[in-house]
């Protein structure tokens, strides 16, 4: 696998696995903030002097010096991690703040190959997973746009979009727990998939595969019987009794 590579969500367990990974080869990780590039910097194996602060304007310039050939931007973390309460501005906010990254490393004018690790529940969210995965497959859109804008004005940019299911460690990876998609393999998956000039689109894991076929054929047969959705009604007004 050549070219240098851009990291975006270092901390990660798969961002950790992806730094393990390369072994020394050019490197850029992402920190958001000045307060972010110290905590990116203390990451074991993850030599400080490859930590950039993208929110100080800094991408772009470092870009143009990291190594040779096309530029892999791996994306682990973009977008909220498995919230459990809406919070629609706050997650927008860090949304926009972590595409414009992305638009810094476009803006270096190299050839970009995104590789966006994303979830099976963006394309197949369970009820209870919707703004979850509906997050993730708006990203997904966001670098599409970003990347087909990148290609209008001449540039070379591709995005490859990868949706696991369940991540475990390796050594977990036991008995029923195999139909699981360990760090390490994503990792691994992501980086290859960055070796390409053509996107790709590949659900990852037996378990995301299971669970597409599944939600399809639910979403098949609810096409066929009477809705049960219900809205909730609104409160009653101040004073109002039934």
């Amino acid at each position: 696998m050549t070219g240098p590579v851009v990291l975006v969500g270092p901390k990660t367990r798969l961002g950790r696995e992806v730094v393990a990974q390369l072994s020394g080869a050019p490197l850029l990780a992402v920190a958001r903030d000045a307060a972010d590039a110290t905590v990116v910097a203390g990451l074991p194996g993850l030599d400080p002097s490859r930590v950039v602060d993208a929110g100080a304007g800094q991408l772009t310039e470092r870009i143009a010096a990291l190594g040779d050939g096309p530029v892999r931007l791996v994306v682990t973390a973009l977008g909220p991690v498995h919230p459990e309460t809406p919070r629609t501005s706050y997650d927008a906010a860090g949304v926009v703040r972590d595409l414009g990254f992305v638009e810094q490393v476009l803006a270096a004018g190299r050839p970009v190959r995104i590789v966006l690790v994303s979830t099976i529940l963006a394309l197949a969210p369970g009820a209870d997973r919707r703004y979850y995965g509906g997050w993730k497959a708006l990203v997904e859109q966001q670098l599409q746009e970003l990347v087909d804008e990148c290609n209008r004005r001449g540039g070379r940019a591709s995005l490859s979009v990868l949706y696991p299911g369940r991540l475990l460690d390796a050594a977990e990876r036991r008995g029923r727990l195999r139909l699981h998609t360990s760090y390490q393999s994503l990792a691994a998956r992501a980086l290859a998939a960055g070796s390409t000039d053509r996107g790709v689109e590949r659900t990852v894991g037996i378990d995301s595969r299971i669970w597409f076929l599944v939600r399809s054929i639910s979403l098949a047969l609810r096409s066929l019987t009477p809705s049960t959705r219900r809205s909730v009604p609104p409160p009653p007004e101040p004073g109002e009794t039934d």
